[in-house]
């Protein structure tokens, strides 16, 4: 009987034991099962709702924007992207090469904050052949040496003529020398086409003054039919001023001034209440107008030069008579940016090139050192290129992509940021955004460069959306559809930013 209950219990035990068994396969099957589930889960990609940075009504108006006809056929390149953590907001074909006109300054100067440094100046100095005597001679030549300053003003010609007096300086016994080595004599590109005395066409040089444009001034008559009062500076010497501008009737302004071959023409009506404002033209030898406004700026500050105005190169360890410094590049740069100065961007590039071969700065060696730089820092997209510094060639080249990384690279260096972000224009406030987003919630939001060329609009830079997040973006458009002009798509790019901003 002992042997019996001994042989069910242990019967009883065994199937416990099996039971128990059966238990824990059973709960490890089910806690494998979600992780399974998972795996699969993972396979489509098709974005959840979480995801999708977009609501549904964001992507239907980002489609109509895009199926517009002014650039649904466009050759275009857009990409929009938070800048905290590089989640992309928008793509579409984001890899794209464009001619990006003008957006092409963002290139250059984001180059020239990281090479040169954002307090870098631009130094001109007036040197001598030997130190004044006690009457104030200097007995040889005065030399005015640029470095390729592009903000170099008549204020500041006057300012370095008023320190060659205070320096003694009375009369100079030589010639007054012009030496912009620091450049290459390159003036004017032939792949920009036809050169106009318009000031967006200014010459190249390293000793450059006023933009290398002359200032055309004219101011009426006291009276209706009497001739008006013209006035041109700075004025290279030995210019022939011919023609007459007549004062009329009303507050109009139809004045003309062409210079050809040492002569300036004037011509045309300026009404008898018109306000006098400056008009700029450029010239296409810039040295012979930087050495007419020394030279006058000195003759006011008593100093006589003998001899005459010609170019040279300053000989080594010559007397330092006075210098200037231009303002810290990233003042230059609010410039370059908020009014899209071409000649400026072309003088900053050429520097680089300057400071980085130790050669004369040229177009050829600019483009490469920006080129070099953005290699180094997987900035740049094969095929791109730089090939000068303001945007007017269409041989330079960018995809949004490329753009948006620069931008992306510059938002997260603290040493130059600040800087590069407060240069560029603000949205409906001023610079060439002034005009634009005026009556758009991204009015004052928007800090962007813009670009236009023939067939070309684009737009790069930042933008804040409505709970205070930083985007990057890029928009660029080539061959568009005219119907509406330039503002066909630059309205459809503002509306993409509206959108998206929200």
């Amino acid at each position: 009987m002992n042997i019996v209950k001994k042989r069910v219990g242990l019967l009883f035990a065994l199937c416990l034991l099996l039971l128990l068994i059966g238990q824990v396969k059973s709960l490890s099957a089910q806690a494998q099962t979600p992780a399974e589930a998972e795996v699969v889960t993972q396979t489509p990609s098709t974005p959840t709702p979480e995801s999708d940075p977009l609501s549904k009504r964001q992507h239907q108006e980002i489609k109509k924007i895009f199926d517009d006809p002014i650039i649904k056929s466009a050759q275009l390149s857009v990409k929009v992207q938070r800048v905290r953590d590089g989640k992309t907001l928008l793509a579409r074909q984001s890899n794209q090469l464009c001619i990006p006109a003008s957006t092409n300054k963002l290139v250059t100067g984001s180059a020239a904050l990281n090479i040169l440094g954002p307090q870098y100046r631009f130094v001109t100095k007036v040197l001598a052949d030997g130190r004044p005597d006690a009457e104030g001679n200097v007995h040889g030549n005065l030399y005015i040496v640029g470095s390729g300053d592009p903000s170099l003003d008549l204020d500041q010609v006057y300012e370095l003529a008023h320190g060659v007096r205070i320096a003694g300086v009375k009369k100079v016994l030589g010639d007054l020398v012009g030496d912009d080595s620091f450049h290459d004599q390159e003036r004017f590109y032939a792949d920009w086409g036809r050169q106009t005395h318009r000031a967006y066409h200014a010459s190249l040089g390293a000793l450059s003054v006023n933009y290398n444009t002359i200032t055309f001034w004219v101011r009426p008559g006291a009276v209706e039919g009497a001739p008006a009062t013209v006035t041109i500076e700075p004025l290279v010497s030995g210019t022939k001023v011919s023609g007459t501008i007549q004062t009329v009737a009303g507050a109009g302004n139809k004045c003309y001034l062409s210079l050809s071959n040492g002569s300036a023409h004037v011509s045309g009506t300026v009404g008898l209440f018109a306000q006098p404002n400056p008009t700029f033209h450029a010239v296409s030898d810039p040295l012979p107008l930087a050495l007419a406004a020394f030279r006058e700026a000195l003759a006011k500050e008593g100093v006589k030069i003998v001899g005459k105005d010609r170019a040279g190169k300053a000989p080594a360890k010559k007397f330092l008579v006075h210098k200037h410094e231009s303002e810290q590049l990233s003042l230059i740069l609010r410039h370059l940016f908020r009014f899209s100065n071409n000649f400026t961007a072309e003088q900053i590039l050429r520097t680089i090139g300057a400071v980085q071969t130790k050669q004369a700065g040229s177009r050829e060696n600019g483009a490469q050192a920006i080129t070099d730089w953005l290699k180094r820092n997987n900035l740049y997209q094969e095929g791109a290129v730089v090939y000068d510094g303001s945007g007017l060639s269409r041989q330079n080249m960018q995809s949004a992509d490329s753009m948006v990384s620069i931008l992306q690279f510059m938002a997260h260096n603290p040493r130059v940021f600040p800087e590069f972000l407060e240069a560029q224009p603000i949205a409906g406030v001023d610079g060439t955004l002034r005009f634009r987003f005026r009556k758009s919630a991204l009015k004052g939001r928007v800090r962007a460069k813009t670009g236009l060329l023939n067939g070309v609009i684009s737009l790069a830079g930042y933008s804040y959306d409505a709970r205070g997040e930083l985007y990057a973006f890029a928009a660029l458009i080539n061959n568009f559809q005219p119907t509406q002009g330039v503002r066909g798509p630059q309205l459809l790019t503002e509306r993409m930013l509206d959108v998206l901003m929200e």
